[in-house]
């Protein structure tokens, strides 16, 4: 009130006095009429300006970050069982969702040699009975699937819960798998090819865990990744072969592989849980050093209980213009003849097929197989890369419109050691009657070239050779060489675009 006195009376001297003869009452009044004035437009002066609203939808964008990757291959070798191929590698979807700062929902969906899918069911009634059509169309090695989908609810900047499909984290590959992050157009034998990491990248698995990442020294800092999962199990993939085979029955056959793969989203088979974690240190920007492991039970509780064990070194070094990179894998898969024989015992016949005396025009058989089982696999990659650029290129085309265009000329060396790998079973009433295992040594060596006009896009160049030591087959050794049993070695040419947005 001490404040409004003095502004009362400016207001009084500057307002038009009252007729001669007002009252006392009047002259009350008009002061009380002022002070209500000021004190109005005092709050209005004080009252903040209103925001405008913002549309709903810049609201979402904000929140919702919307991106992916993907890759597409020309390669030809000089395998006799092989042709020169385009390869749609894959098309990957990811969507990035802050609700607040400190809660988030990731997800990454991959479709991967995928151009469609059709399924036609139908039912209806004839005469005497009921018919029902079920037909799949697709192509071949399509694959729709999730490779990450989890939620993080931020504790603190060294501590994050996560649950949900996140990535195994072993190795540096599986983590850091998207195509257009490399500069060679093919994943690596030790996380791809072979592989020697349980379940080929990208790998997931359902379950629950923490992460973060805190400062130590000057520059330096250290991240972990620590999670309880399903883990991986043995798993089967059915195969349906219809042949005609004149002067023979004709056949169809049914094949079911069993092998290693990654765990559902959904119930767990194997009565066990699996542990996974890794420890990256970065001295300084620029240097990673890090180790990782998986443990975990992969066979169901109606076979042996037999687990998979992996340990894993990797990191990253910039030595002046040149990039180091590099990750050694050792996997233990457990007693694969225990695996086998438990396996023999619980499916009885390894074929059974229909007798010519029972049905002399058309022959069926089943037929149960394990694949992909050594005791041991273990192996490494060693990268380098020498990122530059030519100031004459500017004045070119691959210069023209980009702030920061690279080559990046890039070797690659590989191998993986075979440790008692499978190679023929046979068993019959339950009992194991023949088991073949060989030791092996897979080499490659791949030298190329990738332009980026931008860090998310390159064009990727490659020459690559892959061989074994002894005079043995390539057969069985890698999951996308078709070689044949005199065939010992491939050389290949790979061309290729991997793209981010």
């Amino acid at each position: 009130m001490r404040q409004l006195v003095p502004m009362i009376l400016v207001v009084l001297f500057l307002s038009p006095l009252p007729a001669r003869g007002a009252t006392l009452e009047e002259l009350e009044q008009k002061v009380k009429d002022l002070t209500q004035e000021i004190e109005q437009m005092k709050a209005e002066k004080e009252e903040p300006e209103a925001k405008e609203e913002e549309p709903l939808y810049r609201e979402i964008l904000d929140r919702v970050r919307v991106g992916g990757y993907g890759s597409v291959r020309f390669e030809a070798n000089d395998l006799e069982n092989e042709e020169n191929t385009f390869t749609f590698r894959r098309f990957v979807l990811t969507t990035d969702a802050s609700v607040t700062d400190r809660l988030k929902v990731y997800l990454e969906l991959e479709l991967e040699r995928f151009s469609e899918l059709e399924l036609e069911k139908e039912l209806e009634a004839t005469a005497g009975g009921l018919r029902v059509v079920q037909a799949v169309e697709g192509t071949s090695g399509s694959e729709i699937a999730i490779e990450q989908a989890w939620l993080r609810y931020g504790i603190a900047p060294w501590l994050n819960f996560e649950m949900g499909g996140v990535l195994v984290p072993i190795g540096r590959f599986n983590l850091r798998h998207d195509d257009n992050l490399w500069n060679l157009p093919r994943r690596t034998l030790v996380d791809r090819g072979v592989p020697v990491i349980p379940v080929k990248a990208a790998w997931p698995e359902l379950g629950t865990g923490f992460t973060g990442k805190f400062p130590v020294g000057a520059e330096g800092a250290i991240d972990y990744r620590l999670y309880v999962l399903n883990g991986a199990q043995f798993d089967f993939e059915l195969e349906e072969i219809a042949q005609t085979r004149d002067p023979r029955r004709d056949k169809l056959e049914l094949e079911a592989e069993f092998r290693p793969a990654k765990g559902t989203f959904s119930k767990d088979l194997k009565g066990a849980k699996a542990f996974g974690g890794r420890l990256n240190w970065s001295p300084l920007l620029g240097h990673e050093v890090a180790a990782s492991g998986y443990v975990g039970r992969y066979t169901p509780e109606i076979f042996a209980s037999e687990s998979i064990w992996s340990i894993g070194f990797d990191g990253f070094s910039t030595l002046g213009p040149v990039e180091l990179e590099y990750e050694y894998v050792y996997t233990n898969f457990g007693d694969i003849r225990k695996v086998v024989g438990s396996f023999a015992r619980v499916v009885g016949d390894k074929s059974s097929a229909v007798p010519s005396s029972a049905s002399p025009d058309f022959e069926a058989e089943i037929e149960f197989e394990p694949v992909s089982l050594a005791d041991v696999k273990h192996g490494y990659w060693v990268e380098l890369r020498y990122p530059f650029w030519p100031e004459a290129l500017n004045r070119a085309f691959l210069g023209k419109g980009f702030e920061n265009p690279k080559l990046i000329p890039t070797l690659r060396w590989e191998q993986v050691f075979f440790d008692d790998l499978l190679t023929e079973v046979e068993f019959s009433n339950g009992v194991l009657t023949d088991l073949e295992t060989i030791n092996r040594t897979l080499n490659r060596i791949t030298a190329g070239i990738a332009y980026r006009p931008v860090p998310l896009w390159a064009f990727q160049f490659a020459v690559e050779y892959t061989w074994v030591n002894s005079e043995e087959s390539l057969v069985g050794l890698t999951n996308f060489l078709k070689a044949r049993a005199d065939e010992d070695d491939a050389l290949a040419f790979l061309f290729g675009v991997a793209f981010g947005f």
